[in-house]
């Protein structure tokens, strides 16, 4: 993978310069975009790099073959869009019959507050959030719909219909032949925060697809959803470059809706949990993209941020949005900082290396041919190996690295209290763009 050449994609999504852009991007060969492609597929920046290039008109800045294969995956990914819209379509239409409480999450309801068009997203899975009491019914219609349930957690049920096989990296963008579906529904137990999320049903709003009006998150809840989601993956192995931009965009769209800001900066009060992911989401979009004004209660959210977490975002922010997939361990760092200063929600992670097996990529079908078994059998042996290289790999620099991270937190504590303040810009800064 080129760093360099990483870096100079996410440029073109900051400041209007197609010059300074094209310059930039005209300095790597094919060779170089050639190693750099699983990055920008798996970051899913992809798509909207090629909408970037048409928007400042650099699209010469980059190799024939690389704008080809842009373009190539952009028709794919239009193909797929209409086909995961059609199953969108298909879920509402069976939920509504059967009367349950539910709203649409991300994909097509971020539209166009995150990104303009569906079709510049790429999108793999449908995401919904049920109420916990219609969770069996919700089960029992997807499963007349051909889904099976693969996998659950405390608050997540994932479900898998059609063909077993992961789409491999070439067939990312086109339509798949399996279909998943993510069932969300929120802990009425717990903190204030956990409360607030339970009441996500009862302020959804509606929105128009085909003949439908179809229930969707409140705007506020919509970016709140974001930050949730951001700050959840960078407390994990993987963080997506796009869904930074994603966060960004929604800010930048919205920086003249006062009264979305005013409900997210009286939501993040009432929340400890829902202050920290904002704090954080907004302060590692600004180390890679544009905000082009400060909203005060994003301002104040980064205010609030622990020190210890502001470390790990100076730190660590940059390394983890580059990273190679499937990502870094160096998120076991901020678990460690959060525990230990006591910080809402927070535990601290007990071993870089696991003890069980990963989760199985694959459906069992009893229907399924010999071979078909036989080739499930061998995808998940592989993805048995590509994951222990992953823990081998990054147990051991995640151990090099700790030792040093807890010095820093350890000098940080005896430093002057105001040392965790932003460092890529100063409050001054962020306060002259409110």
């Amino acid at each position: 993978m080129n760093y360099q050449l990483a870096e100079a994609v996410i440029a073109t999504f900051r400041q209007e310069d197609p010059s300074t852009h094209h310059e930039a991007l005209s300095k790597f060969n094919y060779r170089a975009w050639q190693g750099t492609y699983r990055w920008l597929d798996a970051s899913g920046l992809a798509l909207y790099l090629l909408n970037r290039l048409e928007v400042l008109g650099i699209q010469a800045a980059i190799p024939g073959p690389v704008l080809l294969r842009l373009q190539e995956n952009a028709e794919d990914n239009q193909a797929n869009t209409m086909h995961l819209f059609q199953e969108f379509m298909v879920i509402n239409r069976e939920f509504t019959r059967v009367g349950l409480c539910y709203a649409n999450l991300k994909g097509f309801t971020l539209v166009p507050d995150a990104f303009r068009e569906v079709g510049q997203r790429l999108q793999l899975d449908l995401d919904f959030l049920v109420d916990r009491s219609h969770i069996f019914q919700c089960q029992r219609t997807l499963e007349r719909q051909g889904y099976l349930l693969t996998g659950e957690g405390p608050n997540v049920k994932e479900f898998k219909a059609g063909n077993g096989r992961l789409p491999s990296l070439k067939d990312l963008y086109k339509p798949k032949l399996q279909r998943c579906v993510e069932i969300h529904f929120d802990d009425v137990n717990g903190s204030a925060g956990r409360a607030f999320r339970h009441d996500r049903l009862a302020r959804a709003g509606l929105r128009r697809w085909e003949d439908l009006e179809l229930p969707i998150l409140s705007d506020c809840d919509r970016f709140i959803a974001l930050a949730d989601h951001l700050f959840k993956h960078l407390k994990g192995e993987w963080t997506r470059a796009s869904w930074i931009l994603e966060y960004v965009n929604f800010v930048n769209v919205n920086e003249e809706n006062y009264a979305l800001w005013a409900e997210v900066r009286r939501c993040a009060s009432e929340s400890e949990e829902t202050k920290l992911a904002i704090g954080v989401a907004t302060r590692v979009s600004l180390q890679m993209f544009d905000i082009r004004r400060m909203p005060d209660a994003l301002a104040w959210t980064i205010r609030e941020l622990p020190p210890t977490v502001s470390l790990w975002l100076d730190r660590y922010g940059k390394k983890v949005v580059f990273a190679r997939f499937p990502g870094t361990k160096l998120y076991l760092l901020l678990h460690w900082a959060m525990a230990r200063d006591g910080i809402v929600g927070s535990r601290e992670a007990k071993s870089p290396f696991p003890l069980h097996r990963p989760a199985r990529i694959t459906v069992k079908n009893p229907s399924s041919s010999l071979l078909v078994n036989l080739g499930k059998v061998l995808e998940e042996f592989r993805f048995f190996l590509f994951r222990l290289y992953f823990h081998l790999e990054q147990g051991c620099y995640y151990m090099l690295e700790a030792a040093h991270w807890k010095r820093s937190v350890a000098f940080l504590r005896k430093a002057d209290p105001h040392q965790g303040e932003l460092q890529i810009r100063s409050l001054d800064t962020l306060e002259s763009k409110e």
